[in-house]
């Protein structure tokens, strides 16, 4: 099956845009760095990956800081 790319849109909450870029920078970066590797970093993997770690105790805690 072919892949497509397609744009996803959300809100986070930021201090400023400037802030609310390097949140949307920083996820391109991991698909891309793992697209250099090889490893398709999908829709279905984010989603999964966030539905596993997002509760993480340590995740959970750097949060709140």
């Amino acid at each position: 099956m072919m892949m497509q790319g397609f744009e996803v849109k959300f809100n986070v909450y930021a201090e400023s845009q400037a802030e609310a870029d390097a949140v949307s920078a920083a996820i391109k970066e991991i698909i891309n760095e793992n697209a250099r590797q090889g490893i398709a970093v999908t829709a279905t993997k984010i989603t999964e990956a966030i539905r596993k770690w997002g509760n993480n105790p340590f995740l959970r805690g750097y949060f709140k800081r």
